[in-house]
């Protein structure tokens, strides 16, 4: 398990700009990282936010632009299943929104348009 995360984070790293900075914001009492924030090297601007469960799987992921969430921000259970999928566009939701149960069934598509829902699908 220890291998399967290292090699994940080794992967996440080649597909990373390399123009960002990666700091460690805060760590779990167990020493592992909580809140790892990456910068843009040059204007020092947030770009990119991953916040870890003490188990050192990933909690959320997700992109900023100008400072405010920005594309696709994946949130997940402390299993590692995808709890949901949701869109950003300047800081609002935007596009089809996906929760997922804890066994990885699509429960529900919400549709939101300038961070306000407009339609709710339950599955």
């Amino acid at each position: 398990m220890k291998y399967l995360l290292i090699a994940i984070s080794l992967i996440c790293l080649a597909f990373q700009d390399p123009n960002w900075s990666r700091e460690v914001m805060r760590k779990h009492p167990n020493g592992q990282p909580y809140v790892v924030m990456y910068f843009d090297a040059k204007s020092q601007k947030m770009m990119r936010e991953e916040v870890y469960f003490t188990n050192g799987k990933l909690q959320w992921e997700g992109n900023y632009k100008n400072q405010l969430e920005d594309g696709k921000w994946v949130y997940y259970y402390e299993s590692g299943v995808v709890k949901s999928v949701q869109y950003y566009t300047k800081g609002k939701e935007n596009g089809v929104c996906l929760d997922y149960d804890s066994k990885g069934k699509l429960v529900k598509e919400s549709t939101w348009v300038n961070g306000k829902e407009v339609k709710v699908v339950k599955h």
